[in-house]
């Protein structure tokens, strides 16, 4: 059983390292949502499609809008349906520590009942019923923590994604925005 532990969580490990390297082959478009604050106070929310070096090109229901960096105040962004994801990751990372523990803490043991001529008022009996009705069995546990953790890991998963977001303050300095435009670029770009 301790083999079968340990070899889920070492490869648990290899696949999170692996989803960490930072390599830009087969890159594709990250959707980003931008709130974007202009230097006459007005706000914009739309997805950031994409960043040159003088302005943010958004992509919005109605068509494309273009902002330009002598225009920009301040914008965050955040992944869209950032929440949803965390959410999902939490569970599931919640979930496999849940089953897991269950798993390693094993069987309760269950009590075997006095006999009655030892316990004349039962009270031992009791007892012993009250213990052996609390006794689980590892895949009791499994289930229990699974579902105990994995709503755990949602809730804070979901807590992180809603609060996850990257500001940049401009200042309507178009030199400003040219020294931040790698950080923006890279947040566009994924794996």
């Amino acid at each position: 059983m301790k083999k079968i532990l340990f070899v889920a969580a070492f490869s648990l490990a290899i696949v999170v390292a692996n989803a960490q390297t930072d390599s830009t082959a087969g890159t594709r478009h990250k959707l980003m949502i931008a709130s974007i604050t202009t230097m006459d106070g007005q706000r914009i929310n739309g997805l950031l499609s994409a960043v040159n070096d003088s302005q943010l090109l958004l992509r919005k229901p109605n068509g494309q809008l273009t902002v330009r960096a002598e225009n920009l105040r301040s914008f965050t962004l955040k992944r869209k349906n950032s929440v949803l994801k965390g959410a999902l990751i939490g569970f599931g990372v919640g979930a496999v520590a849940g089953v897991l523990m269950g798993f390693a803490s094993g069987n309760d043991p269950v009590m075997a009942y006095p006999n009655p001529g030892d316990d004349p008022f039962g009270i031992g009996s009791m007892g012993v019923a009250l213990h052996n009705s609390f006794a689980m069995t590892a895949g009791q546990k499994a289930v229990a923590g699974g579902l105990g953790l994995g709503v755990t890991g949602a809730i804070v998963g979901t807590i992180i994604g809603a609060v996850a977001k990257k500001k940049f303050v401009i200042g309507g300095k178009k030199e400003k925005f040219h020294d931040l435009q790698a950080d923006v670029m890279m947040k566009l770009v994924k794996k």
